[in-house]
């Protein structure tokens, strides 16, 4: 068996290695909440275009 073979080779199911950001395959920082699977950066940019809001505690 050779090294092409056996590289990334092992199955990922489940655990960090399994799961990446939907913009930019980044696994650091994944924000799996609602279904999101964006890693912390990409949410930043775009959580106005998808509808999130800051929640101020002065607004109640």
């Amino acid at each position: 068996m050779g090294h092409q073979q056996l590289y990334w080779s092992h199955p990922r199911k489940y655990g960090q290695g399994s799961r990446s950001c939907r913009v930019c395959s980044n696994r650091h920082g994944l924000i799996r909440k609602y279904g999101l699977n964006m890693c912390r950066q990409c949410f930043r940019q775009y959580a106005k275009d998808i509808g999130f809001v800051k929640a101020s505690v002065h607004a109640f």
